[in-house]
């Protein structure tokens, strides 16, 4: 087969887990015989490829057309286009065979997006690796704050998912989470990581430390259960037990409400026991071996995991892991021959499970053999990658129907374009010259002049005589009252309002309406949206609509721009638009939709033109009214979210969002040496951690400050440096 394997991560140039995966999933494809190939973000260091990874060829993603760029503001959703974007053309020149994404940060997006709607990669089964989808994540953190950019992730992730030819996992458990969350039945194929256990082979043989030692190794994270180790530990310290801890691993922000959990890990540990806890930040993945072979215990107390690497390689070091019961540990560590199993998050019984792994030496010398016996054989490279290729061939391609409309029959056309127009002749033309380049030519066009007042607007009206093209007079009543106007004249199958000011990229309708006629699982079909100011090729921004997401749609529109095509029907069984709304007419229309279980899509590409204007609605009557307006929608639609607490939680947290950037706004710029000082403050803390209480005490000597000077030591010490004179003065 021809494989590209889509990751920013790839170990050892950036990321961890998912970028050990790659790695070794690449080089095991390699030297099964297949053609494989890696497509990842630019780092430093990747000319280093060819001979870390051989057998691999690598590419990297490029950045995005400045202007374009815009309209993805959301790391994530900026890095999903490129490799799009890249893969697009890397399929050209080698036709895959299979494309494998992560799950994590929707890398796949919009190119799982692009085979459902326009049917792209035709050749390839489009596969999803899980790893740990982040509504997972910060479910088993407990982390329960949510913005825009949260959700947009979790919606891009469960996307992903819910579009792929092929969902691989590498645990039953994580597969059944994924499964239960996102309503997928059966789908899915079990399939673990790769791990040649001679990737992490132990260093020659060390004696084990000596009061025997109890290691933990990775991130210090909630759901990775540290604070039941210490717990445990604690009692078994209480026993008499003689044994010192070590943790290695970076701190995180998943403390109680987004504290740092390694102070809320350190102030739950006694004091009289505090010196048998030792917190190292992290190391290499080379010096880990080293730290295994010197530890008698590697505990991985999770509260729930999916495959950790860290058990690997501990298990293949030949060290005696203890780990939770809760996910994918369960399904690596046979309990009682490759190592131990405990319940996970009862303390209680980790502290029984601990204290026979440190007291039965006959116990960590079988598990010296059976432990990367057991890693060998259940995630030899050569195993996988059969099982990889069983599951392609049982999971070919699944293409979208495509389905052109049918021939026009009589005079009625397939689609109707609904064009308000309210002094808008200076524009008008441009937007009908892009109506008539469509691809797509059995539509009518209704302009509805809602009682123009410019001259010249007024006057263009009298030289649009055409055969494609009805005019409707009316009394100006709004947005709103304009386009229900012409939807009561409208006579076509499909609808597609668009404001006298945008324009089309030719293909818009073909695209959409083949999609729209293939499949009736949509409502409206959408596309990309580029900005420009006056001329169209000159893009200055955009915008990546996500179709319906029901929480995050009763928050902000996300649906798409007004510019979508639907079925008549649908937008009069809503009652049309509503005109009563001086702005959000659209937003209301898709809320509807919504509510009545009905979806949409979004095509990748940015067939939409949307031109900007200081004096367009968006940008004067929006402002002023948005919050009563969104205010009404809200009370107009209750319905709506699928989950109302969710979306509380995403108003909050955008709400929390404007607060930071106002306080900003306000808050006085600190003097130069204040700065300077919070500079040198944290990178100490970062290499010198060890040592930064020490040079705060010294700091506390030096400054003798009373109590009533509550600023930062840093602070006090920069004042009286810069009160010192110079020698000789």
């Amino acid at each position: 087969m021809r494989i590209c394997l889509v990751s920013k991560e790839l170990s050892p140039f950036f990321g961890g887990g998912i970028g050990t995966y790659v790695a070794l999933m690449s080089r095991a494809f390699a030297d099964a015989g297949h053609e494989v190939h890696v497509l990842t973000a630019p780092h430093p260091g990747l000319e280093r490829a060819p001979v870390l990874l051989p057998g691999v060829r690598v590419h990297t993603v490029a950045e995005l057309e400045p202007g374009y760029a815009g309209a993805f503001p959301f790391p994530p959703l900026r890095h999903a286009m490129a490799a799009y974007t890249a893969l697009q053309s890397l399929h050209a020149q080698h036709p895959f065979d299979l494309i494998e994404f992560p799950e994590y940060e929707g890398e796949g997006y919009f190119a799982l997006r692009a085979r459902r709607t326009l049917g792209q990669f035709a050749t390839a089964v489009l596969a999803v690796r899980l790893h740990t989808p982040t509504h997972e994540v910060q479910h088993f953190n407990r982390v329960t704050t949510l913005d825009m950019d949260a959700a947009q992730q979790e919606f891009m992730e469960d996307c992903s998912i819910r579009d792929a030819d092929l969902l691989l996992s590498p645990t039953q458990s994580l597969l059944d989470l994924v499964r239960a969350r996102l309503g997928l039945g059966d789908e899915g194929v079990v399939v673990p990581h790769p791990f040649p256990t001679s990737s992490f082979a132990p260093p020659t043989a060390r004696p084990r430390a000596e009061p025997p030692r109890v290691l933990y190794f990775g991130r210090l994270e909630y759901r990775k259960g540290v604070q039941h180790l210490i717990e445990a530990m604690q009692l078994l310290f209480a026993r008499g037990l003689q044994a010192e801890v070590q943790l290695v691993g970076g701190d995180t922000r998943t403390g109680p409400f987004g504290r740092s959990m390694r102070e809320w890990l350190e102030r739950r540990i006694a004091p009289e026991w505090k010196h048998r806890f030792h917190f190292e930040a992290p190391r290499p993945r080379d010096e880990l071996a080293a730290i295994i072979s010197e530890a008698t215990v590697c505990c991985f107390p999770s509260l729930w995991e999916n495959f950790p690497n860290v058990c690997l390689e501990a298990m293949s070091a030949g060290c005696l892991v203890v780990g939770g019961d809760a996910g994918g540990m369960a399904e690596v560590i046979q309990d009682g021959r490759s190592g131990l199993l405990f319940r996970a998050g009862d303390s209680k019984h980790l502290a029984e499970v601990l204290e026979r792994a440190l007291t039965t030496p006959s116990l960590q010398q079988a598990v010296r053999d059976a432990a990367p016996a057991r890693i060998a054989d259940y995630c030899q490279p050569a195993s996988i990658v059969r099982q990889v290729e069983a599951a392609v061939a049982a999971h070919p391609p699944r293409l979208p129907t495509l389905r052109p409309p049918p021939k026009a029959h009589g005079s009625t056309p397939r689609v109707t374009f609904l064009v308000p127009y309210f002094n808008m002749g200076r524009y008008l033309p441009e937007t009908l010259r892009s109506i008539r380049a469509q691809t797509f030519t059995d539509y009518e066009i209704l302009v509805v002049d809602d009682g123009s007042t410019d001259p010249h607007s007024r006057a263009l009206l009298e030289t649009l005589d055409a055969p494609d093209l009805r005019i409707i007079s009316k009394q100006n009543g709004g947005l709103s009252s304009a386009r229900n106007a012409g939807l009561k004249e409208a006579r076509g199958h499909y609808v597609l309002p668009l404001d006298a000011d945008d324009l089309l990229q030719p293909t818009f309708l073909e695209k959409a309406i083949a999609l729209m006629e293939g499949s009736r699982d949509f409502a409206f079909v959408t596309s990309l949206v580029s900005y420009f100011i006056d001329d169209p090729a000159r893009v200055v921004g955009g915008w990546a609509p996500w179709g319906v997401e029901r929480d995050a749609l009763w928050v902000f529109n996300v649906a798409s721009t007004c510019t979508a095509l639907m079925e008549r029907r649908h937008v009069e069984e809503v009652g049309g638009y509503d005109e009563w709304l001086t702005a959000y007419e659209d937003w209301d229309v898709f809320c509807s939709l919504a509510e009545r279980g009905l979806s949409g899509t979004v095509i990748p590409e940015p067939l939409f033109q949307y031109r900007l204007r200081p004096d367009s609605m968006t940008r004067t009557t929006v402002v002023t009214d948005r919050y009563a307006v969104m205010a009404y929608l809200y009370q107009k639609h209750p319905s709506l979210a699928l989950h109302p607490e969710r979306s509380l939680r995403i108003l909050q947290g955008e709400a929390h969002k404007q607060q930071q950037l106002a306080a900003r706004s306000i808050a006085p710029t600190k003097p130069l040496l204040h700065q300077v000082a919070d500079r040198v403050n944290e990178a100490l803390k970062q290499q010198l951690e060890p040592f930064h209480p020490a040079l705060r005490r010294t700091a506390q000597w030096l400054l003798k400050s009373g109590p009533e000077d509550s600023r930062p030591l840093r602070y006090q010490l920069m004042e009286k440096v810069k009160r010192l004179k110079p020698p000789g003065r």
